[in-house]
């Protein structure tokens, strides 16, 4: 399955909006200083302390640096626009903050009484590679546009990145425990949700074998096989939802099966 690149203007309303905002709460941070980061930034001993709440939500607007920030928006302008319509807008959102918000919370709570202020969308930007991971286990990506991996893997290789970092106790000033915890909650709710619909089945994500296939001793499905079971579930969807709920990708796997398949009348 192939991904393509998609203006600004072709971008999901959500998405759109959320790059607005960080534009919007990086150039206040520019303009304001430390005070709108007392305010604003996660800082855990206010956070929990005060119950200064609205900063597990704030925190995500703000950068440090225009690197900071463009790295950010850059992977929510690639994965917003697959995972948002495949999601939907409202859902989009309330993962996207829900996400951020739980790792606001585990950050205070491995961090408490830290006066340090935390920023940026980083953890919910994490919790959107979860989200196209869990999508599209299978697709092949390519970490730092080096190493190929299944985006599956990916999703397994960043966690346990993150994990070692965050008990190493590096002096980096990234926040690896905010990161691990957008992860983490991204693929738990999400994991959650679909064992909430289809039971058990829904744990093959974290089997040993979904990573290495062979492992578990059964057969791979041939590729035929996995194109015409996702088509299968692309019909399904359109006699659900409709046509309208189809993302770009989507619609361009039913073209092309529909062109290679297909006979003539």
């Amino acid at each position: 399955m192939r991904f393509s690149a998609a203006p600004l203007k072709e971008l999901p309303p959500g998405t759109r909006w959320l790059a607005v905002s960080f534009f919007a709460g990086w150039m206040a941070k520019l303009l304001f200083g430390y005070g709108f980061l007392a305010h604003f930034a996660l800082v855990p001993d206010l956070f929990l302390g005060r119950f200064w709440l609205w900063q597990g939500f704030s925190y995500i607007f703000i950068h440090s640096g225009f690197w900071h920030f463009l790295f950010n928006t850059f992977m929510l302008w690639m994965l917003g626009r697959i995972v948002e319509p495949e999601m939907g807008t409202g859902k989009f959102l309330l993962y996207f903050f829900g996400c951020g918000a739980a790792a606001a919370l585990l950050t205070a709570a491995v961090q408490p009484g830290s006066a340090i202020p935390v920023i940026g969308a980083s953890g919910a930007i994490y919790a959107l590679l979860g989200a196209f991971a869990f999508m599209h286990p299978g697709v092949t990506v390519y970490v730092y546009f080096l190493f190929p991996m299944s985006a599956r893997m990916m999703a397994f290789l960043l966690g346990a990145v993150e994990f070692v970092m965050t008990i190493a106790h590096t002096n980096s000033s990234i926040s690896s425990i905010t990161h691990l915890g957008g992860l983490a909650a991204g693929l738990l709710w999400l994991w959650g949700e679909r064992r909430w619909r289809q039971g058990p089945a829904a744990a093959e994500f974290f089997s040993p074998a979904s990573l290495w296939p062979g492992a578990s001793g059964a057969d791979k499905p041939s590729p035929a096989a996995a194109e015409k079971a996702e088509v299968d579930r692309l019909l399904e969807k359109i006699s659900q939802k409709g046509q309208a709920s189809l993302s770009r990708s989507e619609i361009a796997l039913l073209d092309g099966y529909s062109k290679r398949k297909g006979g003539r009348a």
